[in-house]
């Protein structure tokens, strides 16, 4: 297991709670993962990275899982090994990867000025400091990659959350969204109601911008829409890249040429570069259709430990798989919105494909209150605890 996040973690402690003796190492330099899902509310004070943070040391305890606190730099399929930093190595009879994303470069981007908190903890902290530092009456930019990118209605409740605190202690100020895609990229119909609504003296949305430069010392963006060049300064830059598959998965050889993410086998997420080599990808890294988010991975994970049991007693993987996940982006500081959708299979294109989704018809204080901390609360014990 590479990589201890929530496709990691979930498909260790499944393999281990039903493949009994089966030897589980998973490889990860943190000792604890922290969550993206729910980290939002670190920005604004509502919420501490210390309820987003699960040892991995509960995976040990309670389940046997072996930790090794290292990096993998590669995985050679011609010998079932993985190479670690340290310059260790590990034999594998299945091998999975999840190393999460990695970012494409933006001439001039600064993390710490301009930091995209697409990966919680420091970069999580750095612009809360900075959105609670900001004056009355100042701008903060969110910068939107195109799609896809990890949990596609994170940036848009990001907005929303951070509108609402200004409303309440910020006086004044605005938020401009500038989006690589032609419109709202996740609850189109929720955030653009809450855009036009309740925020629409704070939030400013418009689509089909490229950011083509960051100037950091400056806190400027050089953009792009429909051809004409022009700039933004705001007094908080969130900068968000285009994003693609963990180094990982390129370093070992799972990403084509040209391509951004591991094509897998959904039936078992198998690598289809190396399809008999045991070589899984799961998470944000693999390329099948799916949602990239932190609940997708963890249903990703059971699909794959049970593909793998299956192949250790020799039976063929479930034919006609289906994943869930759902989301529960806050809208303001008493309600909350949701959505849910299921992917299946379709044997024809190899892919997941999105067989029904719903949507809230609108925002509510108990979906804020009870069902979206309890959701998120389970999930992360269904992960790592």
């Amino acid at each position: 297991m590479l990589g201890g996040g929530f496709a990691g973690a979930t498909a260790a402690k499944y393999l281990r709670l039903f493949g009994h003796d089966l030897n589980v190492t998973l490889v990860d330099p943190a000792a604890a993962h922290v969550s993206c899902v729910g980290s939002n509310l670190v920005l604004t004070g509502e919420s501490a990275l210390a309820e987003l943070t699960n040892p991995l040391s509960v995976l040990r305890d309670r389940y046997g899982v072996e930790l090794l606190a290292d990096s993998a730099v590669r995985v050679d399929p011609s010998t079932n090994t993985v190479h670690l930093a340290s310059g260790a190595s590990l034999e594998y009879e299945h091998v999975i990867l999840a190393p999460g994303i990695d970012f494409d470069a933006v001439q001039g981007h600064d993390f710490q000025a301009m930091p995209h908190a697409w990966i919680a903890g420091e970069q999580t902290l750095l612009l809360r400091d900075q959105l609670l530092a900001m004056p009355a009456g100042g701008t903060f930019v969110i910068a939107i990659p195109n799609t896809p990118f990890r949990a596609h209605t994170a940036p848009y409740e990001r907005a929303t959350v951070v509108a609402d605190f200004f409303r309440r202690e910020r006086p004044g100020s605005k938020i401009l969204i500038l989006d690589a895609n032609p419109g709202i990229a996740g609850m189109r119909r929720t955030f653009t109601t809450a855009f036009e609504g309740v925020y629409r003296d704070i939030v400013e949305y418009v689509p089909n911008v490229t950011v083509n430069a960051a100037d950091a010392l400056n806190m400027r963006l050089d953009i792009s829409r429909d051809g004409l060049a022009d700039s933004v300064t705001a007094e908080v830059i969130n900068l968000i890249p285009a994003q693609k598959a963990g180094k990982l998965a390129f370093d070992s050889g799972l990403v084509p040429d040209g391509s951004r993410f591991a094509p897998v086998n959904p039936l078992n997420y198998a690598s289809t570069l190396v399809p008999a080599a045991n070589v899984h990808v799961l998470g944000d890294s693999q390329s099948t259709g799916q949602a990239k988010s932190g609940h997708m991975a963890n249903a990703q994970a059971k699909v794959c430990v049970d593909a793998i049991l299956r192949d250790l007693a020799g039976l063929e993987p479930d034919p006609a798989p289906k994943t869930t996940a759902a989301a529960f982006p806050p809208i303001t500081r008493k309600t909350a919105s949701w959505t849910t959708v299921t992917y299946s299979f379709d044997p024809v294109t190899m892919t997941m494909v999105s067989t029904s989704s719903a949507e809230a018809p609108e925002p509510t204080d108990d979906v804020r209150e009870e069902e979206g901390p309890g959701w998120l609360r389970n999930l992360q014990r269904d992960s790592f605890a």
